[in-house]
């Protein structure tokens, strides 16, 4: 007899629709065809126990199972599922009914219980097509798999329990997941990181700048000045997740083993701080059935990236095509696979190989570095990727009289004011996000914007344009840092609710995007200085 049913195989974070045929005919084999790797190959032994576990025999016969298409590699523990019930359906010890019209997958324990599988999100995808109505899977795949709007996900934790629905003797009931209301539950952000920095107000004033806009930061400072804290503090300032970006972003993890440790559905923005050391397979996805690394697992929140220059080279530059793209493409002999990264980069370094050197003249002596060996050090980072990160931030260490904590009454007003400071910030980074929301193409942020659309909506006035040619002339700056200085123009605009991107906008980008002296000095021989409200807010 011979019996066919709906399966999936994941390719990236996209599922392929397979159909898996089983035979029970005359002789004594057990075949399998269709490209399974080891994990398939090996289901029959746990198929067989789970089987016999619930009373059911082991055919004598030849078993022929073929996954189609052919030519499609099948790897993974999930075709256990249906792989058991092709085999009883086959050797016609339960009924056909039902298996045509339903997606079922899930990994075999030997008592027949089903554990969880990676992408239930992607499953659900593979199974909104004509002719499939529903899909079976393990209980916290299929809360997943609920996420999509229209799918029927119905979770099962036991091969007994599937049994019973498709007999029709105990129906699953559809696992119900109200996206909206879990992003809502979810909608607090915490303020407490941004109010526990102390004299950092023009790191917290890009922190915002870039969170109002998705640009890229790069912190350069001592150790201890409060870059770690900065970019942590950086999530309270992000929106919450839409629902399409908690779709997609559910739908990354998911695939992912790493998932696996911090099993559920993620509702917040992912912050992702891989240590130094990464591969660049790691870092960007790969492998030879490819899965996402660090920067898609990032997508829709922040990847930060600590000792910046103590990453190798050739993983460092491998960010510098999804930086510009927002996704990742691995092309293998096989298959090539495109992963979602819309992340934004907040990275941090050390000023010199001591990280004592300081642009105040008193806190120079501490450096014992050499101006030589100072330059070695930051040309570790290539002068390419540099240019693709818009703010480029001054963090200088922070005194001792603002790090030492007020007694009584007094303390507790000061932390009150950065609360409300820290609220004031997340404000004005919501309100800038819905103008860009309404106001963008495709309700994209602005650091996005390109072409005529970026020059239509960053429009200069004639003292601004001025400003802005001149500093593209005294300081060499490339075509790339002219397109993202506009970007941040219209970004600071928005912080402040404004229409019109004026000179003063122009100045604070330029004073972000290089960090130092000279800049100041030059603005301030141009005759313009930003404004307080950005820079002491």
């Amino acid at each position: 007899m011979l019996v066919r049913l709906h399966a999936a195989a994941l390719r990236g974070v996209d599922a392929v629709p397979v159909t898996v045929e089983v035979r029970v005919d005359k002789g004594i084999h057990f075949l399998m065809v269709g490209l399974p790797d080891s994990a398939v190959r090996e289901s029959q032994q746990r198929i067989k126990s789970a089987i016999e576990h619930l009373g059911y025999r082991w055919p004598g016969k030849g078993i022929t199972i073929n996954l189609a298409p052919a030519g499609l590699r099948k790897e993974g523990a999930a075709y256990d599922l249906p792989l058991a019930l092709g085999i009883l359906a086959a050797s016609g010890q339960i009924e056909v009914e039902g298996f045509e019209s339903t997606l079922m997958m899930g990994e075999l324990a030997l008592d027949g219980s089903l554990r969880q599988i990676r992408g239930g999100l992607a499953l659900a995808h593979a199974a909104m097509v004509p002719g499939v109505h529903s899909l079976i899977l393990p209980p916290s795949s299929a809360a997943e798999a609920a996420l999509l709007p229209g799918a029927i996900a119905l979770g099962a934790a036991h091969l007994r329990d599937v049994l019973d629905h498709l007999s029709g003797s105990r129906p699953l009931v559809p696992t119900s997941c109200v996206l909206p209301d879990m992003l809502a539950q979810q909608a607090s952000r915490s303020l407490e990181p941004l109010a526990d920095i102390r004299g950092q107000e023009r790191g917290i004033a890009a922190m915002a700048l870039a969170a109002a806009g998705g640009h890229n930061v790069c912190m350069v400072g001592p150790p201890g000045s409060g870059k770690s804290l900065l970019a942590r503090a950086m999530v309270g300032l992000l929106p919450p997740l839409t629902g399409e970006e908690a779709i997609e972003v559910n739908r990354i993890h998911s695939v992912s083993e790493r998932s696996g440790r911090n099993p559920g559905v993620v509702l917040q923005r992912p912050f992702r701080s891989p240590h130094h050391t990464i591969s660049d397979v790691a870092l960007v996805g790969g492998g030879s059935d490819p899965r996402p690394g660090e920067i898609s697992l990032a997508h829709a929140g922040v990847l930060f990236l600590d000792e910046l220059p103590e990453m190798p080279r050739h993983v460092l530059e491998v960010l510098r095509q999804p930086m510009e793209s927002s996704e990742m493409t691995i092309s293998r002999a096989r298959c090539t696979v495109v992963f979602p990264a819309a992340f934004q980069l907040v990275a941090a370094m050390n000023p010199c190989p001591c990280g004592m050197y300081s642009n105040d003249p008193k806190l120079r002596t501490k450096c014992n570095c050499s101006r030589h060996a100072r330059q070695q050090y930051s040309r570790k980072v290539s002068g390419p990727l540099m240019d693709r990160i818009d703010i480029h931030l001054q963090v200088d260490a922070v005194p001792a009289s603002e790090l030492m904590p007020e007694p009584g009454a007094l303390g507790r007003e000061r932390r009150r004011q950065r609360l409300q400071r820290a609220g004031d910030w997340q404000q004005r980074v919501s309100i800038s996000r819905d103008i860009q929301r309404n106001r963008n193409p495709g309700g994209k942020t602005n650091h996005t914007l390109e072409g005529e659309a970026l020059h239509d909506l960053a429009s200069l006035d004639l003292e601004g344009s001025r400003l802005l040619r001149r500093c593209m002339d005294h300081f060499g700056l490339s075509a790339r840092a002219y397109t993202r200085l506009l970007r941040m123009s219209r970004t600071l605009a928005d912080l402040d609710s404004r229409g019109q991107v004026s000179a003063l906008d122009v100045a604070q980008a330029i004073a972000f995007r290089r960090a130092g002296s000279d800049t100041e000095s030059w603005l301030e021989g141009q005759g313009t200085n930003p404004p307080p409200s950005l820079f002491n807010p």
